[in-house]
């Protein structure tokens, strides 16, 4: 019961502010934490995207309920999705970033998005190309013969 209050308390925040689908997109991230701290799985898979949903059989649950909540000190919208800054709780330190969507009309988490602006991607300068020669395998020598036969035969006689 506690939950839903904190919920609805959310949603009548972000109404009085003039901006209720932030106010949505900042229930549904509320929702979905509440359930990560309840260990209710279920409920968690439901406050995802589909595509998130495979991730949360990773997750370490009694990690995540002896954790302080996450409060929303702000949101960005970014043409269909909502960027929500995050942070424990007295700790600045802490801050993170959520991505909240709609799918299928209501307000879901999208954990796949929300790793995404989170990753490096890292490229390696040190290394270097190097064509190795091998002998050719009979498969490779096949698809060779293969790909000569379906070729046209061309007239070179004139």
């Amino acid at each position: 019961m506690g939950n839903k209050i904190v919920v609805l308390v959310l949603a009548l925040l972000g109404a009085c502010g003039g901006d209720q689908a932030s106010a949505r997109a900042e229930a549904a991230f509320a929702a979905f934490q509440a359930a990560l701290q309840r260990g209710d799985g279920e409920a968690a898979r439901q406050l995802v995207t589909l595509e998130s949903a495979p991730a949360l059989a990773d997750l370490d649950w009694a990690s995540l309920r002896a954790q302080p909540p996450l409060e929303v000190v702000g949101s960005e919208r970014h043409a269909a999705e909502f960027r929500l800054r995050v942070r424990q709780a007295g700790a600045p330190q802490t801050a993170g970033a959520f991505v909240v969507v709609r799918e299928y009309g209501r307000y879901v988490v999208d954990l796949v998005a929300t790793a995404g602006m989170h990753t490096e991607i890292v490229e390696a300068t040190a290394g270097r190309e190097e064509f190795v020669p091998q002998e050719l395998s009979p498969r490779d020598l096949d698809r060779i013969r293969a790909i000569e036969l379906a070729k046209p035969a061309t007239a070179t006689r004139r």
